[in-house]
């Protein structure tokens, strides 16, 4: 299937719509902010499979079923000096998260780390949304998150794991900071829903169908499941992250927790791990910063292989992605989802918000 025109949005644009659609459900204005600065910062980077065109629509459907909660009673229910468990009473991912980082960063500001694990939360964006708030202040982030069944076990056919997603932040100095941000599968599952929402095929290697034969076709990967990265390995690190965050937190886990796009009456109960580290506890941070950038710098001038222009670190293309959309706007592979969304909830559409959308250049 050919690529279709695209047009770019200034990135204020298509955050003003999603806090504008997200209040229109009765999100308070504070949290609607936090979801629309997720949102859009991962379509800014290029991760479509996270933005506002495959999540907003899902989102806004769960609130007003109630299986989301817009308005959430998130309750602290273990605590000690450096660790606790948050109930997030079904509220918005980014809200539960937020809020979870936020206590991790207090307890590390005391006591050199902090750990917080969330129960009862609902699908929270990309994790390096938390990770760039962490290191702003001068801390290492880690965060871990649970999802909904897509993957199998290692030799299994059927799904049981989630993609469940591993991802590490680190302050730097001149340098942009580390942030790996990365699933345990070969590829994020939306990205094989937007695939077939845009009739493409997926690369080999990504899937296999329900009978558990490999496939390109990506309505087969839907019903069939994704692939652990690096096999066995892949399959051992979502084990412990759902043990994590699932087990631990006392959330669900394995084929327990309620998907994404599930029609019925119950909250997703995803488990998600907070840890935030100051750096200051280990040395001084300047002096911290200024070895990463050292580091990061060797790793970046190493002997590359024929026909690698740069070597990149973690973020990096992430970053350089993110300043171009600042400046030229983003470009959207599809708005027409989100154009329904507006006509349902008697809103202008994303496109009505700009006197005249930018088309993409054609370089």
């Amino acid at each position: 299937m050919a690529d279709q025109p695209q047009q770019r949005y200034p990135l204020s644009v298509l955050y003003q719509f999603c806090v504008d659609v997200l209040q229109a459900v009765d999100v308070p204005a504070e949290s609607a902010a936090m979801v629309a600065d997720s949102l859009t910062r991962a379509d800014a980077c290029g991760l479509y499979s996270h933005g506002s065109v495959r999540l907003l629509p899902v989102y806004i459907r769960r609130l007003q079923a109630g299986t989301t909660r817009a308005r959430p009673n998130m309750q602290v229910v273990r605590q000690r000096k450096s660790v606790a468990v948050l109930d997030g009473d079904g509220g918005l991912g980014q809200v539960v998260g937020c809020r979870a980082m936020q206590m991790a960063v207090e307890m590390a500001r005391a006591t050199g780390t902090g750990t917080v694990a969330v129960r009862n939360s609902s699908h929270f964006g990309t994790s390096a949304y938390f990770l760039q708030q962490v290191v702003a202040t001068d801390m290492i982030g880690v965060v871990m998150t649970n999802a909904p069944s897509n993957m199998p076990p290692w030799g299994g056919r059927s799904p049981y794991f989630g993609t469940n997603p591993l991802a590490i932040g680190l302050p730097c100095g001149e340098e942009s900071p580390v942030i790996l941000d990365m699933s345990t599968s070969v590829v994020a599952r939306g990205k094989i829903v937007i695939a077939a929402q845009m009739g493409q095929r997926i690369p080999e290697g990504w899937a296999i169908d329900k009978d558990g034969n490999p496939t390109q076709d990506a309505e087969a990967a839907l019903t069939g499941a994704v692939l652990p990265v690096g096999g066995y390995k892949g399959s051992g690190l979502a084990l412990i992250i759902d043990a994590l965050c699932g087990v631990l937190s006392g959330a669900a886990f394995g084929a327990h927790i309620v998907n994404l796009y599930d029609e019925g009456d119950q909250v997703q109960n995803l488990g998600h791990f907070f840890m935030a580290m100051d750096v200051d506890a280990f040395m001084e941070v300047d002096r911290f910063k200024a070895r990463m950038d050292q580091f990061l710098r060797e790793v970046r001038s190493q002997p590359r292989m024929a026909g690698v222009e740069r070597i990149y670190t973690p973020g990096e293309i992430e970053a350089k992605a993110t300043k171009q959309s600042e400046i030229f706007g983003v470009a959207l592979p599809n708005v027409a989802e989100l154009d329904r969304l507006a006509d349902r909830l008697h809103l202008p559409r994303l496109g009505e918000h700009l006197p005249a959308a930018v088309e993409e250049s054609a370089d």
